[in-house]
């Protein structure tokens, strides 16, 4: 492992790892496929704009425990090949920090979105009369991300994979 040594390979770095993580975590791409339901839900019921932000604020908290999770199960690893109750601990303590993170991204979501559901086909025949082909886009995306959740991992041998913990 060799140290950035400018901005560029700061970035190669990082974003290695966000692949890395999304290729090898499967509980990673779920919220990837979740958050874009989720943001193309609220586009579709037309989210005040700090509504929006907070749901976005949310989905990013999620993500970013679940990446740390990766980052500590992976040091635990290589720290404790063996079984050991201490890195038992820490391996669970960064999932409990996940589900906590995941179950507040919920509970905001209901709090946002139930209030909203009744007029979702009402708001979505507007999307679709005024914006047919952004509707059309996002679906399809959902729909391309959706795809990659089932089958990237199977397609992609770039780093060694792990298990989800």
């Amino acid at each position: 492992m060799k140290r950035a040594e400018n901005l560029k390979e700061s970035f190669r770095y990082a974003f290695s790892g966000l692949r890395y993580a999304f290729v090898t975590q499967r509980n990673l791409r779920l919220h990837f496929f979740t958050a874009a339901f989720v943001m193309t839900l609220g586009w579709i019921l037309n989210l005040p704009k700090r509504e929006f932000i907070v749901v976005l604020a949310a989905i990013m908290v999620v993500m970013v425990a679940e990446m740390l999770n990766t980052a500590v199960e992976a040091v635990v690893d290589l720290a404790s090949p063996e079984i050991h109750p201490l890195a038992q601990t820490a391996k669970d303590v960064a999932a409990g920090a996940v589900l906590l993170a995941a179950i507040g991204a919920a509970l905001l979501g209901l709090w946002v979105f139930v209030p909203r559901l009744p007029s979702f086909g009402e708001e979505f025949m507007v999307r679709w009369n005024n914006e047919r082909g952004v509707t059309i886009l996002l679906l399809l995306v959902l729909v391309g991300i959706l795809l990659m959740v089932i089958w990237l991992p199977r397609t992609w041998h770039g780093h060694p994979t792990s298990q989800d913990h």
